[in-house]
């Protein structure tokens, strides 16, 4: 009996509980396997947006230094400079995300904080009131060229899809950096793009001078990067307010339903889709057009005022127009369109033309002085010129009649005070907001240094230098940093 036991146990017993361990173990091995590929993929996610991180970071320091070649001021001389250093600190905090097989980051890290000392160095002797040395404004020339070199091939790449992943996606993940490289120099272009930007580190990294040490950053130091300004300088200036511009009495659904048909347009049925208890409170309308665009309408519960308005497009071009008149065009259409609304004088700053549109940023004028604090958007068709949209609420926050004064110092004095470096094409008055509550009345000079645009605000009643932007072209338009 106990044979036949013994025998049941090994035929039967114990090939089962042997195919239930491999069972198991399969199991726990697919676990494991799905568990290291969701690691690998994170983790590949993480590096790549490492990357295009850094890639951004490069071309932000290199616009902050291209902004050091036409300062002339020096309280903005001391900001820019106290930027780079700390935009060094991000980038630093970026390199140490990406492997060192990604990208040869002992060279550029070293070019970085040299380049994050070397400014933060400058600061301290500026704000020691010593000015500064003609071998300081050549190596800072020398670290914009170095700069705007990696910044250019790291934006290649991250806009050829060429980011270096190979180590975490194949099967020597876990191999050292070293046999990484050797395998990556033996078949892979990747390697060749990660020495270019070495390289041009490596050609620049004396520039900062005998500055020497570590990163001495530390990650309350790091702050965000800087933002780029869609609609030109100041569009962002209305945040957390309260809107001024507006007056009259609380107007009821159907007053607002009134006003929301006017901008409608003949056969189209508006449709109430409820208020909005926003900075500003709206009654808010939508409706299909009869030849099938979405409307959206909303007017303001305080004074019944479009606030916003946005239709479809009849065509998706896209693009810059090449033909001047043709831009001068919409620019033309959208002021004459504000002023027919009531809006008074205004005037066409910036543009952007993408979907089918061309999104107009206008301001209003007061006395030939720009009021920047007061931008209203217009989208106009680029088929037929037709006013797709509008957006007031900059406008609302900010429109009020000011108390302008004379300006203090002529404009041939105020251009004066710009850097010489800057060949200034344009001219004009404006009033820019320094904080929500402040503003000031400024000389306003657009030129170009090298290959670059600027605007450089000088205060009409100091000669203070205010306010530094560059012009971003892109293919869309313009963007003011």
């Amino acid at each position: 009996m106990a044979d036949k036991t013994r025998n049941l146990i090994e035929r039967i017993l114990i090939p089962v509980l042997l195919a239930a361990a491999l069972i198991a173990v399969s199991l726990w091995g697919s676990s494991q396997a799905a568990r290291a590929e969701d690691y690998q993929r994170n983790t590949a996610d993480m590096y790549k947006r490492s990357f295009m991180e850094l890639a951004d970071g490069f071309s932000n320091i290199e616009k902050t230094l291209s902004k050091l070649m036409v300062v002339n001021s020096p309280a903005q001389y001391v900001l820019l400079l106290d930027d780079i250093w700390r935009q060094s600190g991000t980038c630093v905090g970026l390199m140490s995300q990406i492997p060192s097989s990604h990208l040869d980051t002992a060279e550029l890290n070293r070019f970085v904080v040299q380049l994050g000392d070397y400014a933060h160095g400058l600061t301290k002797t500026a704000l020691s009131g010593k000015p500064m040395a003609e071998e300081d404004t050549k190596q800072l020339q020398d670290l914009y060229t170095a700069c705007t070199k990696i910044a250019s091939d790291l934006n290649t790449r991250v806009q050829n899809g060429d980011i270096p992943n190979a180590i975490i996606t194949n099967d020597e993940y876990y191999t050292s950096a070293q046999n990484v490289e050797d395998q990556t120099a033996q078949g892979g272009e990747n390697d060749q793009s990660g020495d270019q930007v070495s390289q041009e580190a490596d050609q620049a990294g004396d520039a900062a001078g005998n500055t020497g040490g570590g990163n001495k950053q530390q990650d309350e130091n790091i702050s965000k990067f800087p933002v780029l300004i869609y609609d030109g300088p100041y569009s962002e200036s209305s945040e957390n307010r309260e809107p001024r511009g507006l007056s009259g009495n609380t107007v009821s659904e159907g007053e607002a339903l009134g006003v929301a048909m006017g901008y409608a347009g003949e056969g189209v049925e508006l449709t109430y889709s409820g208020p909005s208890q926003g900075s500003i409170p709206t009654f808010d309308f939508e409706a299909t057009t009869p030849d099938g665009r979405y409307l959206y309408i909303s007017i303001t519960q305080q004074g019944g005022k479009l606030l916003t308005m946005m239709k479809g497009a009849k065509s998706n071009t896209e693009g810059i127009p090449e033909d001047q008149a043709e831009r001068d065009r919409y620019r033309d259409a959208a002021t004459k369109y504000l002023e027919e609304q009531g809006y008074g004088k205004m005037i066409a700053t910036y543009a952007q033309y993408y979907g089918g549109v061309a999104l107009i940023n206008c301001a209003a004028m007061q006395n030939d002085v720009i009021l920047y604090s007061d931008l209203i958007k217009v989208w106009v068709d680029r088929e037929d010129m037709e006013i797709l949209g509008v957006d007031a609420r900059n406008y609302f926050f900010n429109h009020i009649e000011r108390q302008l004064e004379t300006p203090a110092i002529p404009l041939e004095e105020a251009q004066g005070y710009v850097s010489s470096n800057l060949t200034v094409q344009s001219t004009a008055l404006a009033l820019i907001p320094i904080t929500p509550q402040t503003e000031r009345l400024c000389y306003e000079f657009k030129g170009v240094y090298g290959n670059n645009e600027y605007i450089v605000y000088i205060n009409a009643q100091t000669g203070e230098e205010e306010q530094i932007f560059q012009i971003i072209k892109t293919e869309n338009g313009q963007l003011v940093m």
